[in-house]
């Protein structure tokens, strides 16, 4: 499974999850299902996926990384449920301190989530769930990926 991430979409993950590949993709079955009801049911049985990849939206030199997003798909994973969770992010993402994320987060990533949000959907975003991960007990279960670029928001 996977949260939606302009940093996935930008490093060429979406494109390989839309091709050929023998992986199930838990994330396409969650946004192709119509019945409500059904699509709700994927999508919580989707975040307890073996392996969920995922951006961030920012990186705090004193150790904390941070993901918000409206509803809590992209974030539920994070905190317990996936067996091994996979972050990507650009060196962008790196700010010197905890409230320095959240700064970020609210002034620079929501807006331009907000702008996408209203071009792709028609209706505003908002920050509705997030999640600070400050350590993890399980050791192995989170890999961060820091690729020496501008990615994402």
């Amino acid at each position: 499974m996977n949260g939606s991430s302009t940093t996935l979409l930008e490093i060429g993950y979406i494109d390989i999850m839309n091709g050929q590949h023998n992986w199930r993709d838990l994330h396409k079955a969650v946004i192709s299902e119509n019945d409500e009801r059904m699509r709700n049911d994927l999508g919580h049985r989707s975040i307890t996926s073996e392996y969920f990849l995922s951006g961030v939206q920012a990186i705090a030199q004193t150790g904390q990384i941070l993901a918000c997003d409206a509803s809590g798909s992209r974030v539920g994973a994070w905190p317990f449920v996936a067996q091994n969770m996979i972050l990507v992010s650009g060196l962008n993402k790196i700010v010197p301190t905890l409230q320095d994320a959240l700064k970020r987060i609210w002034d620079y990533a929501y807006p331009l989530e907000d702008a996408r949000a209203r071009k792709v959907y028609g209706t505003p975003s908002l920050i509705g769930k997030c999640v600070i991960l400050a350590k993890e007990g399980r050791p192995g279960r989170t890999t961060l990926i820091l690729i020496d670029e501008v990615l994402g928001y």
